[in-house]
């Protein structure tokens, strides 16, 4: 199958990126018919059937364990280290609150990273006295990043946290560099990947990560309500589950209370089922009809075709420092409102992508259902806000 017929199919099964140029996938990412389907099924069945009986309770285990199974396949990891989550926040929280705090305590971050990532730890700062302190990856999160973690490193740092790509300028980190820093020194380190998985290519072994958290309504072109949290298998006992239920515990155990061995009990109650069904649809697409390696590739190769169209653009800077790594591409339009740009784009040419009002920049995400032409209307019509 050439790339033009195999692009042509993917854009049939996903109707919002025909009725316009569709750039914000870092947001949230066009849904393919697949999913609704999966989702429409699962809910009517549950509608006909009622949610009862064994039968019952075995498909929705069955649909759970295949969905962290197709995770695992995402990331190279084992289903076993994969707990279900409803988004990369919830996996951060997990995350963040499983360790023993204690006043003074201390966390390295970056200047580069979302609320998602910060928002427990500013919770953490108000209920348990930590102290956050930042690595500055200069405007562009293009300054070493060991370099920037060890000028902040002290005695009571406990964890460090950050993004695999940046959220602002699409920089990708070097997080197995973080994470061998984290372990010469017996520190977690806890990566938010909203913006890499179903980006770019994840390996959490080769990465040597400790904790990863991901969605799946951004690039993965998944349900709201759906995520996961990849934990290492050894950092289990040293991540205390928050929130505990059924789910959490060990049925096969005699005691009283038992958490079970592997992830999942870090899964408090039931999921939203149609959720979960539209998920595993979304995986299985990605990977058997799509193909992961080609995603990526393509992802990669529109993001470098993007730059180069742009860069020209008189008054245009481009922020992100490594074009064509991934899909994240932003820039500055001199003397241009930038929430005001994305508003004339959107109504007068069926442009979306977003502002990052933080650096009064633009976005956007080039999806592996996005063509040349998308990206040759969006320079044309960058060029008519000036």
């Amino acid at each position: 199958m050439t790339t033009i017929s195999h692009v042509q199919r993917i854009r049939q099964t996903l109707p919002a990126v025909e009725s316009r140029i569709y750039l914000n996938a870092g947001t949230f990412g066009p849904i393919p018919k697949q999913v609704v389907q999966a989702m429409q099924a699962r809910i009517q069945e549950e509608l006909a059937e009622g949610r009862l009986g064994m039968q019952s309770y075995e498909q929705r285990s069955l649909i759970s364990q295949q969905v962290r199974e197709r995770v695992a396949h995402l990331l190279h990891a084992d289903a076993d280290e994969i707990a279900l989550t409803a988004n990369t926040s919830e996996g951060m929280n997990i995350a963040t609150y499983g360790l023993d705090w204690q006043a003074g305590d201390e966390v390295i971050t970056t200047n580069h990273e979302h609320l998602g990532a910060l928002g427990p730890l500013y919770q953490l700062r108000e209920r348990r006295g930590i102290v956050i302190r930042m690595a500055d990856l200069g405007e562009r999160a293009d300054r070493p990043l060991v370099a920037a973690i060890e000028k902040v490193l002290t005695p009571r740092t406990r964890l460090i946290v950050l993004s695999h790509v940046t959220w602002t300028t699409g920089t990708v980190l070097d997080v197995r560099a973080a994470s061998r820093l984290g372990k010469a020194r017996g520190i977690p380190v806890l990566i938010d990947g909203a913006q890499s998985a179903g980006n770019i290519a994840i390996n959490v072994k080769e990465l040597e990560a400790d904790l990863y958290a991901i969605p799946m309504q951004k690039w993965l072109c998944g349900p709201d309500g759906t995520g996961a949290l990849y934990i290492r298998r050894d950092l289990l006992d040293r991540i205390a589950p928050t929130y505990a239920g059924y789910p959490s515990k060990n049925h096969l155990s005699e005691r009283e209370w038992e958490l079970k061995a592997d992830a999942q009990r870090f899964e408090v109650g039931g999921r939203h089922m149609s959720a979960l069904a539209g998920q595993l649809a979304a995986l299985q697409w990605l990977e058997d009809e799509i193909g992961y390696d080609w995603l990526f590739e393509r992802i990669a190769d529109l993001n470098d075709y993007a730059y180069a169209v742009l860069k020209d653009i008189p008054g245009l800077t481009v922020l992100t420092p490594q074009p064509g790594s991934n899909g994240l591409l932003s820039f500055k339009l001199a003397n241009v409102d930038d929430a005001e740009a994305v508003s004339i784009l959107q109504k007068q040419h069926g442009i979306y992508l977003r502002n990052l009002a933080n650096i009064h920049a633009l976005r956007i995400s080039t999806g592996f259902y996005n063509t040349q032409e998308d990206i040759d209307h969006l320079a044309k019509a960058v060029v008519k806000l000036f």
